[in-house]
């Protein structure tokens, strides 16, 4: 198997890694508030990017009609995907789509974009942020 094979299904392990982490600390969430929210899911197309590039985030298992606002947290700070907040309503079957751009600030790295839900529905994915190409001189 070539380098970059390897480097990128080491990503990709990775990047799974964070969203069962993820999924396993909303389930806690969500227990300790007391009442059982729903499972929910979060998926970002494509999952690597640069900054400014422009996303796909796709949501299922919130509660129809719920406002979920979605946003990342670069260094710490929970950040707006795109200029505007991202806040959608769950459509009848509870799911809701968007697009944004990564953030133009977000050093190389993996980030969670995490979708949370009015009625305590969360969701929670990796997204990772590539390094910009150095320019040739």
């Amino acid at each position: 198997m070539h380098l970059s094979a390897r480097l990128k299904s080491g990503k990709i392990i990775l990047a799974f890694f964070f969203l069962l982490v993820g999924m396993l600390s909303c389930a806690g969430l969500q227990e300790k508030a007391g009442a059982p929210a729903p499972a929910a899911t979060l998926v970002i197309t494509p999952v690597t990017g640069l900054p400014g590039a422009v996303i796909a985030i796709r949501g299922s298992g919130f509660i129809p009609g719920e406002k979920i606002e979605v946003v990342t947290v670069i260094d710490g700070v929970l950040t707006e995907l795109g200029e505007e907040p991202i806040v959608k309503e769950a459509n009848e079957m509870g799911a809701f789509k968007t697009k944004s751009g990564i953030p133009i600030m977000a050093a190389p790295g993996i980030y969670s974009v995490k979708a949370t839900g009015d009625k305590g529905t969360m969701a929670v994915a990796p997204l990772e942020v590539e390094k910009k190409p150095e320019k040739k001189k």
